[in-house]
Formats: C-alpha cells, sequence, structure tokens
C-alpha cells in the first residue's frame, strides 16, 4: 500500500503559484510593489488556498512542503517551542540567516536571530512571498540566505469562526469580527489552542524522575487592526497583537505544571504606504517585545534542582523606502533603524550545601543602514539589470555578564566592552528572455550578519545536556553567493524553475563543542555550500501537480582555530530533500495528497553524531458549501513514521536527547465566514 500511494503522488498536486503565472504583484524583492516580471530572480508565492489545503499543523511545515529548498529541523510539531526554515543549504539550525517578516517587518529576535513560528497562524495569511539568495542589500542582517515575507489578511469587514479537534485532545477554535465605517476598516481576532501532547522522549531515554509525563501545548492569540484610506495620499495600517505560549517539556516532579517553557509576545506595526504613479512610498514603525520564562526541574543527583528563568527580548525598529522613476531607470531608495535588547536572569535554587543564586546575561545591539537599488529593462524588456548597495553598522552595547558558580563559563564576570562593526552589502543581478517560454536569471550578492545577542552574553544549559557558553568576541559573517535559474514553460500548464547556487561564508558563525557536554559559537574561517534545485509544476483544469528536488553539499573548507573541523559537513544541512504535493478538486470535494523526503543530517560539527533519513505521507479532504461554511479532514504521517530529529547514531553515554515525533494525527475542522 505504501509503494502505490507514492507512485501515485504525482496524479494529482497542488502547489505555490508562480507570480507571474497569475500576473499578481509582489514586494519582497523591491521592498514596494511591482511586478514579479520585473524581478531576475527566484520568488515564490504561496496563497492562503495553499496553506490552507497543505497538510501539516504549523505554518514552518507547510513552508517545508510547499517551497523549493525550504528545510525545517522541527520533529514535535505543535509542541515544539522552537523550530527554524532555513533556505539555499544553510543550516537549518539557525534562523538567523533566513529572515522572517511579518508584513515587512522583522520576526527574528535580535537576541537569538530566532522566530517563534507557534504566533504566525496560516488562518491569518494572505499569501506568503519567499524570495530565496542573498538579499543584504535590501534587508540587511539575518538575509544571506534568503527572506519569507509573510502577508497577513488586511482588516476586514465581517465575521468569521473555526473550531478543530483532533489526535491527542487537541482543540482549536478561532473568531472575529470586523466592520467598515467609511475610509476606516476595523477588525479583531482571537484565537486559542490546548493539546494533552504526547510523550516527546523514546521510552528508553525516560526515568522516573525525569522525561516521565507528557508535552504539552497552551496557546491564546489576540489581534486588532485597522486601515484608513486617504484617497491620494495613501493608507494609514495599524496592527498590535498579544500572543502567550505555554509548552511543557516532558518532566513533573513538584510542580503542577512541570518544567515547561513560555512566551509572551507584544507586537505592534504602523505603516502609512502609497502609490501617485510618479512615486511609491512605505515607511513604518514597529515594536516586539518577547517576555520568555522557563521552569525547569530536575534531579542533581539526590537532590531536587530547579531553575527559574526570565529573559526580556525586545526589538523596535522604523524603516523607509521610495521608488521612482529616474534616468531611464526604476530608482529605490531607503533606510532601516533597528535597536535589538535581551536581558536575562537564571535564578538558581538551593541544592544540597550549594546556595541559590541568580546568573545574569544582558546585550544590546543598535543597527542602522542606508540602502540604494536600481533596476532597467532593455531590448524591449528581454535584458532585465538590477544592482544594489546596502552600507550596515552595528553597535553592540550595554554587555553584562555573571555567573558566580563557574566564571570559566564564559567571559568573566562584569561589564562587556563595546562593539562596532559595519559592511557593504553589494547586489547584482540580470536575467535574459530567450523566449516567451524561457527566461534565465544571474545574480551575486553578499550577506551580512551580525552575532546573535544571546550567543555573545548568554551562557545556558540546553535540553540535550550541553552547555552552551558565551562567546562576546564573536565577529560578524559575511556570506557571498552566486546563482543562476531558469523560468521555463515547455508546454501549457507546464512549469519548471530550476536552479544552482554556490555560496562561500567567511567568519561563519558556527556552534562548536569545545569540551565533552560544553559547546560555544564562534567564527569559522571558511565554508563552501553548493547545490541546485529542480521544481516542477503542471496544472490542468480540476488537476495540479508539483514536485520538487533539491541536492546540496555544505562543508568547512578551512578553519584556522580547529583543523579537525575541515571537510566536515555541516550540522542540521541535509544533502537531498524532496516533497510533492498532489491535489483534485471535485463537485464533492477537494483532495491533497503530500509526500516529504529529508535525508540524513549530522547534529555534532565533528560528524560523529547523526539523524537518520525520513518520508512523511499526509492527505487532507476538504469541502465548502453555502453561506461560506467550509468543512476539512486532515491525516497527517499516514503511515505513522516516529521519526527522531536530535536521535543520535554515537557511541554509548551520548547525552543528546531526541525529539520524538507524534507520529499519525487526525484532526477535522469546521470553519465559517458571513
Amino acid at each position: 500500500m505504501k509503494k502505490l500511494l507514492c507512485a501515485c503522488l504525482p496524479l494529482f498536486c497542488a502547489a505555490p503559484l508562480s507570480a507571474a503565472d497569475v500576473n499578481i504583484s509582489v514586494v519582497t524583492p523591491y521592498r514596494l510593489a511591482r511586478s514579479i516580471a520585473d524581478v531576475p530572480g527566484d520568488v515564490q508565492v504561496v496563497t492562503a488556498r495553499e496553506l490552507r489545503e497543505t497538510p501539516g499543523d504549523t505554518l514552518n511545515e507547510k513552508l517545508a512542503s510547499l517551497v523549493p529548498g525550504a528545510v525545517s529541523n522541527r520533529a514535535s510539531g505543535i509542541y515544539s517551542y522552537t523550530s527554524v526554515v532555513s533556505l539555499r543549504g544553510l543550516p537549518a539550525s539557525d534562523q538567523g540567516r533566513t529572515l522572517v517578516l511579518l508584513d515587512g517587518v522583522p520576526v527574528n529576535t535580535g537576541a537569538t536571530g530566532s522566530v517563534n513560528w507557534n504566533r504566525l497562524a496560516a488562518e491569518d495569511i494572505e499569501r506568503v512571498e519567499v524570495f530565496q539568495g542573498p538579499v543584504s542589500s535590501l534587508y540587511g542582517p539575518d538575509g544571506a540566505a534568503g527572506v519569507i515575507n509573510i502577508i497577513t489578511k488586511k482588516a476586514a469587514p465581517g465575521y468569521r469562526a473555526g473550531l478543530s479537534y483532533g489526535t491527542y485532545n487537541t482543540l482549536g477554535a478561532r473568531a472575529g469580527a470586523g466592520a467598515r465605517i467609511k475610509g476606516l476598516t476595523l477588525s479583531a481576532d482571537g484565537a486559542y489552542l490546548s493539546s494533552d501532547g504526547y510523550n516527546t522522549v523514546p521510552s528508553a531515554y525516560r526515568t522516573a524522575a525525569q522525561y516521565n509525563s507528557d508535552s504539552y501545548v497552551r496557546e491564546k492569540n489576540a489581534s486588532v487592526k485597522a486601515s484608513l484610506d486617504l484617497k491620494e495620499a495613501g493608507a494609514l495600517d495599524a496592527q498590535y497583537s498579544r500572543d502567550e505560549g505555554l509548552y511543557g517539556e516532558g518532566t513533573r516532579i513538584l510542580t503542577a505544571e512541570g518544567a515547561h517553557r513560555g512566551f509572551g509576545t507584544d507586537a505592534a506595526r504602523l505603516s502609512w504606504h502609497g502609490d501617485d504613479g510618479s512615486l511609491a512610498w512605505q515607511t513604518q514603525a514597529y515594536y516586539q517585545l518577547e517576555n520568555y520564562t522557563r521552569l525547569n526541574e530536575f534531579y542533581s543527583g539526590p537532590n531536587y534542582a530547579r531553575v527559574d528563568t526570565a529573559v526580556a527580548r525586545q526589538d523596535a525598529g522604523w524603516q523607509a523606502a521610495l521608488s521612482k522613476p529616474l534616468w531611464g531607470l526604476t530608482a529605490t531608495f531607503g533606510a532601516d533603524l533597528r535597536d535589538g535588547l535581551a536581558d536575562g536572569t537564571d535564578h538558581n535554587r538551593a541544592v544540597g550545601a550549594t546556595p541559590a543564586y541568580d546568573d545574569r546575561d544582558r546585550g544590546r545591539v543598535t543597527q542602522f543602514a542606508p540602502y540604494a537599488q536600481a533596476d532597467t529593462r532593455l531590448f524591449s524588456g528581454r535584458l532585465k539589470l538590477l544592482a544594489g548597495l546596502r552600507y550596515d553598522n552595528a553597535v553592540y552595547s550595554d554587555g553584562y555578564f555573571y555567573n558566580p558558580s563557574n566564571p570559566s563559563y564564559g567571559p568573566a564576570n562584569g561589564d562587556q566592552r563595546d562593539r562596532y562593526w559595519d559592511k557593504f552589502s553589494p547586489k547584482l543581478a540580470a536575467s535574459w528572455r530567450y523566449s516567451d517560454s524561457a527566461e534565465q536569471y544571474v545574480s551575486w550578492g553578499r550577506g551580512f550578519r551580525a552575532p546573535s545577542l544571546e550567543d555573545m552574553c548568554l551562557t545556558l544549559l540546553r535540553k540535550n545536556g550541553i552547555l552552551t557558553i558565551a562567546n562576546p568576541a564573536l565577529k560578524p559573517e559575511t556570506v557571498d553567493t552566486a546563482e543562476t535559474g531558469f523560468r521555463l514553460e515547455p508546454a501549457d500548464g507546464l512549469y519548471a524553475d530550476p536552479a544552482a547556487y554556490y555560496t562561500v561564508g567567511r567568519d561563519f558563525i558556527y556552534n562548536t563543542r569545545i569540551g565533552p557536554s560544553e559547546a560555544q559559537m564562534k567564527n569559522v574561517g571558511k565554508v563552501e555550500i553548493y547545490g541546485a534545485e529542480l521544481p516542477v509544476r503542471y496544472y490542468s483544469g480540476p488537476f495540479s501537480l508539483s514536485a520538487s528536488y533539491t541536492l546540496s553539499r555544505s562543508e568547512v573548507t578551512d578553519d584556522p582555530g580547529n583543523s579537525a573541523l575541515q571537510g566536515k559537513t555541516l550540522t542540521y544541512a541535509p544533502r537531498r530533500t524532496a516533497s510533492a504535493s498532489a491535489g483534485l478538486k471535485t463537485a464533492l470535494a477537494e483532495f491533497t495528497l503530500s509526500w516529504l523526503y529529508k535525508s540524513k543530517q549530522y547534529t555534532q560539527d565533528d560528524n560523529s553524531e547523526w539523524t537518520r533519513g525520513y518520508h512523511v505521507v499526509s492527505a487532507a479532504a476538504s469541502r465548502a458549501f453555502a453561506r461560506g461554511l467550509k468543512t476539512r479532514l486532515a491525516v497527517d504521517n499516514i503511515f505513522d513514521n516516529r521519526r527522531l530529529d536530535g536521535y543520535v547514531v554515537a557511541p554509548a553515554g551520548s547525552k543528546t536527547v531526541p525529539d520524538l515525533a507524534p507520529g499519525r494525527t487526525v484532526t477535522v475542522s469546521v470553519e465559517a465566514e458571513f
């Protein structure tokens, strides 16, 4: 049965649409709305319908199935408190190289570069634009691999509600309402998710006191939006959201909730944008505060031990861009200002003869960057040229480190010295249209990434038992990427977009083991990554299909500080990924079938430990009724593949604790709009 189902995958598929196919505009490659026909590069557009019909519990899982070359390292679905989506062969252990935007505003925190994917609900999304390749010339740090721009639905009148129930007693509910008063549109939405969960640790790793209960999840979300039409003067958009999430870690000893992590995020955005035909503009200010907490309870020898962690991760900024025709070019100018702050405390309870004590870590990075980009079309539009340049400067200040238990675990206790970095990020791109059905693009760009705050000032004990030690001496990394690709339409309804890339990273920021149970983020001298992607799509009436295969190789090619790493493959960078999704629309219902494959990937820098490759097959069926009523049945991981991310094939005695996938899950949902 399994072989038959996999063989049938190419028959009926639903795939991310190319914006060129449906002649829509995209904003990500230019920061302002332009036709994709102007873009000499790789842009994918995933619509709200595709997100809704694609199997997967979370947005990052859906994107890993829909976007060629996208890799997500999340094994335990909604029960994971952290996850990463990576592009173009860069490691899926660090979100800081793939920039994630929400309506053009950075979601990556300055503290870690991470993204809380749990608060990005697919139901609130209008579309997702994925621009692969370095985008630092426009967006600065975090954009070395590309950018994922999540564009949410605008404030809209009417009422909407949804309810879902599934495996592990997982209950979800959503409701919203909106109204329009002349040129002002207002809306408010709320959501709730609760699940009893399951034990995410294999039985061989459990003890009576550790990993002895199910992980669980509790999430709440509320948001308000407003949009004011200023006619010729453009429009004003405002948005505020509050997200709360609590995630159990599978250990209960003395406290009712057990070991857990919590996230409380407040986010606000105010934007003014418009286009009068001769000038397009956008300016917006934003603020994000993530209050992260963790209660970690465990036994240290015969004694009960507990650590209470509280970290405030604050990001605020302003950005502006304008575009106009100038000397036969379309010129775009802009500037970004961003300030990131991390301030954390660990309260260690008394254990045996060791008295209680507090660790303290703090740091701030302030960044300012002007940028300019120009593009033009020649030879009746057959040739497209683009050039961009951005200047980033960043200041690390207010650094502080204090760990009284063992001063050797990191830098010297006390204030850290201020640091200053600056980088130019250029980009050149061109494309040539051979015919109406064949176009090729080439580009080269440089990505720049400043060190994350917590890598410089935070020492912490991770769930896998590895102590990650702060490194205030980190330098920024640069990543140069050359790529070429094609947009092909060899037959009506058939599209192919093959691409190849070569990347060189210098002073690459990399998690490096420095002892049996200690690791530290360090600058590796040089890494090389090269790969190719082959996505194919076909549409014919009610049938559609897509398939994608990606081959990538990444390795450390030079590290003067640790020659043992030379020639080693980067961690969490699978060599092969493949996906296919299939759909058939009938008068009865709409059916979707998907398949995802990820090959073996290393989990340690010396390649001594790795996770096995796996396949996942999922399916869904949905039906729309009159008056905006829709129902859906989804079965994820049909063959109950209890894969492990973090599973080690290594000598006995390893401290790594694997995460077990939830296996087969079934979800029934109903939603209505009126």
